[in-house]
């Protein structure tokens, strides 16, 4: 045979397999199919990887298991020179190849599979001069599976995408209108979310916030792996610049500890992944049956506002422990509360800040403690005495006395807003 018959019958080998994948990608076929059919006729090992070289599916024909080592080694021993490979067909947006080096080594030819203008991973195909099809044949061949591995993976994003509407039209359900609807509506929606409807539930809500832009969307991403990966038993919905999480549960402490650690450690990747980004969150109370799944929801909100508002407080706060915070949130004017807390305390801020003397401290160790010398000093790591002396000299300079209830009260409130506010009022 010469080689122009031999070049003929290749490409009439490599139009009849693109013709049989084109056909597969119009059935109810997976990754591994396709790369099954590929190997198989083409005679060459061949897998669906991504970026980070892991191996999504992966069949090296007659080869068998043996062969399906063999290819995972030549990822493994040569990742350097096929992640160079990968990254130029990702950047050319075109299937390359790669010579085989030696009588031992394989030929590598790489295939971006692209969803729409997303590059979602590569196929690469490899093998021996002596197994494999002409090169141009095998470059066909890749870049047409690579192709019909995107319409499978296309069809999978459609359904997923519909799915996941879906999903979170019920759950906008249960936590925006829940209390405003029949119970019976309420507990098929979380039927539906498998959730169980007579349980009891608490909401946790990380929001996401920027001054400088929007939330990305890889961040709410993360946020919403981790808390499904490190809390299997919640149902998580990503809700764009929102993650909420369903939590089952009662009124145990060490629950509502854990979600407060996690939502912690969700702040601390996404401040260290996404620079000038915020993480606030927010866990409301426990409640039973699925009607009330939506009052959980609203006091996270609450929660998550007055964090939004009271910037010196934790960035995860639990409706539960707000306080007299609850109320001074509803002022949505802080000016309107640094004037208060000014009226109230501004000598007393100005003597701390021309001084460096540290009354409002102090005082917030004091009323705290329930007016404890004791248990304020040893917050305070001083003795009762000198407490004793800074809360009467605090009330000489404030011009307050603290045996008059009103005072007390109004330095209790004022110094709440100063703290809430990030001492600066």
């Amino acid at each position: 045979m010469t080689a122009m018959d031999q070049e003929f019958a290749d490409l009439h080998q490599a139009v009849a397999l693109c013709g049989e994948l084109s056909s597969l990608a119009t059935t109810d076929c997976d990754l591994e199919k396709i790369v099954t059919v590929v190997a198989g006729r083409a005679g060459v090992w061949a897998a669906v990887v991504d970026d980070s070289l892991m191996v999504l599916a992966l069949c090296a024909g007659t080869s068998g298991r043996t062969g399906e080592e063999r290819l995972a080694k030549v990822l493994d021993s040569d990742s350097e020179a096929v992640s160079q490979l990968i990254a130029e067909a990702a950047r050319m947006r075109r299937a390359l190849s790669l010579p085989a080096a030696g009588a031992s080594a394989v030929s590598l030819v790489v295939a971006p599979i692209l969803v729409g203008d997303d590059l979602v991973a590569y196929l690469v195909t490899a093998g021996h001069d002596a197994e494999e099809t002409g090169e141009d044949a095998r470059i066909l061949v890749t870049e047409h599976a690579a192709m019909v591995c995107a319409v499978i993976l296309g069809r999978r994003r459609v359904v997923a995408i519909a799915a996941g509407r879906a999903r979170r039209e019920l759950f906008d359900g249960l936590v925006l209108v829940g209390d405003r609807t029949e119970e019976a509506d309420a507990e098929e929606w979380a039927r539906h979310l498998g959730i169980d409807p007579e349980q009891r539930h608490r909401v946790l809500v990380a929001v996401l916030c920027s001054s400088s832009r929007a939330p990305a969307p890889a961040a709410t991403d993360m946020v919403e792996h981790m808390i499904a990966t490190r809390c299997p038993s919640a149902t998580v919905v990503n809700r764009d610049a929102e993650v909420v999480a369903l939590v089952p549960g009662g009124d145990d402490f060490g629950l509502s500890r854990q979600l407060t650690s996690l939502a912690r450690l969700c702040r601390e990747a996404v401040t260290a992944r996404f620079p000038g980004m915020r993480l606030i969150a927010g866990l409301g109370d426990p409640h039973t049956g699925a009607v009330r799944i939506s009052t959980s929801y609203d006091e996270a909100r609450r929660a998550v506002g007055v964090g939004q508002l009271m910037t010196g407080l934790s960035d995860v706060t639990a409706f539960a422990e707000l306080g007299v915070h609850r109320l001074l949130a509803q002022v949505r004017d802080p000016g309107e509360l640094s004037a208060f807390a000014r009226e109230m305390l501004g000598k007393l801020m100005d003597h701390d800040r021309t001084n460096g003397s540290d009354y409002c401290a102090t005082l917030t160790a004091y009323f705290r403690q329930d007016g404890s010398l004791r248990r304020a000093a040893a917050l305070l790591h001083t003795h009762p005495n000198t407490v004793a002396y800074r809360v009467h000299r605090a009330e000489k300079i404030a011009g307050l006395d603290f045996t008059s209830y009103s005072d007390r009260l109004a330095a209790q409130v004022a110094l709440e807003i100063v703290n809430g506010l990030g001492g600066n009022p």
